[in-house]
């Protein structure tokens, strides 16, 4: 079959994959988005944007709470969150800024539309069969192929186009090697039964953490760990999570299970003119899981690294690399760090750890979780309100490029 020749092909159309191809769409370029799968989609995941990401949207992509919420997008908001153990110990807290929670497959569906919107090509059902990084060609499984200037590989965890840089040995193996394995499933929501607010629960699971998160038509239960770590003790630590739910009977709920990124990000994601964005990337928080905002800004990156680079495409991978460096990077490696120091302690010492910090840093941790103060705080540094450094600490301006 013929060719199809584009700017720039992106493999992948969840947030890292739509936000990059509307930032390029929006530039100009001729933009090829793939993806294996129709959307809307399925989608694993519990779904809570954080202050930063909200802030993400609003500046990439005019989108606001209220447009998630007139989209039918947008599940639930909430000031209250709570960090419990299995002896049903609990703190309860109010944040300054809401949590908003989105149902991912509707979540995800909309922004490929303002993709699309903004003159991106989708192709559904494009599952990618190889990749010639010399001739910057993307082969499917149909038969087709696709060339561009430019490849951005935003195709989750398992990423072919990881895969193929690996091989080749074009990017080095991740500093810090290690997956999670997460479980989940949806529960119907019974009244006082589940809390309706996200709840984060420790002592089940060695090196992780249990979640309850409300859900449209139910609730979101599931279970995090370092697989190294943990192994086949998460399945247990999920049984024993569901039973503390009175939800013993788990062989009738479907719950289904994936790999998130849990601190193996690549230092250079990436070679000459092809790129990794957001999980091919390894880009999640390695000590709490989040990796929706992640995705977006590592896309948002790599978008912006495809246009400084227009004239001289094999310096992308090194401005992107950059950027990374610059306000996603040094984030990961201090929530890292945190990590091995919590996650090092026995089990049941992780709640009175976590909750001690809570009570003597209420607004540091807060504002740490949501991206108003970086983790660097772990470094005993601080940015103080009146501090330029403190508005700006995840990288954020008024501009869809940075």
């Amino acid at each position: 079959m013929g060719k199809a020749t584009y700017d720039a092909l992106i493999v992948g159309a969840g947030p890292a994959g739509s936000t990059a191809a509307f930032l390029l769409a929006s530039c100009r370029l001729k933009v090829a988005l793939l993806d294996r799968r129709d959307f809307p989609r399925p989608k694993l995941c519990g779904g809570l944007l954080t202050w930063k990401t909200i802030r993400l949207l609003e500046t990439v992509f005019q989108i606001t709470p209220r447009t998630l919420a007139e989209n039918d997008v947008l599940r639930h908001a909430t000031r209250e969150y709570a960090v419990c153990d299995r002896c049903r110990r609990e703190v309860l807290r109010t944040l300054d800024h809401p949590f908003h929670l989105v149902d991912r497959e509707a979540y995800d569906h909309f922004l490929l539309q303002r993709a699309i919107s903004a003159g991106a090509d989708f192709h559904s059902g494009k599952a990618v069969a190889s990749v010639d990084l010399a001739r910057c060609e993307v082969a499917t499984q149909n038969g087709e192929k696709w060339t561009g200037r430019f490849i951005i590989g935003a195709d989750g965890v398992h990423s072919r186009v990881r895969r193929t840089l690996l091989h080749a040995r074009k990017i080095a193996e991740p500093r810090h090697p290690g997956l999670a394995a997460a479980l989940e499933c949806v529960v119907p929501r019974q009244p006082g039964a589940l809390p309706d607010h996200p709840s984060i629960y420790y002592g089940y699971i060695p090196w992780g953490y249990a979640w309850s998160f409300p859900a449209r038509g139910g609730q979101i239960l599931g279970i995090v760990a370092l697989k190294a770590k943990a192994g086949r003790r998460i399945r247990a630590g999920f049984r024993n999570f569901l039973a503390y739910h009175d939800l013993a009977d788990t062989n009738a709920l479907p719950i289904r299970a994936h790999a998130i990124p849990y601190g193996n990000y690549l230092d250079t994601p990436g070679n000459a003119n092809v790129l990794l964005a957001g999980d091919a990337a390894g880009v999640a928080d390695p000590f709490l899981g989040e990796g929706i905002y992640y995705a977006h800004r590592s896309g948002q990156l790599a978008a912006q690294a495809v246009i400084e680079s227009r004239s001289k495409p094999e310096s992308a991978a090194g401005l992107y690399r950059d950027g990374l460096r610059r306000v996603i990077h040094p984030e990961l490696r201090y929530a890292h760090a945190g990590r091995q120091i919590i996650f090092a302690l026995p089990t049941s010492l992780y709640y009175p750890v976590l909750t001690v910090l809570l009570r003597l840093m209420p607004k540091v941790c807060e504002e740490t979780i949501q991206g108003k103060r970086t983790f660097r705080w772990f470094r005993r540094v601080k940015t103080l309100p009146g501090d330029p450094a403190h508005s700006s600490a995840m990288g954020f301006s008024n501009q869809r490029f940075l």
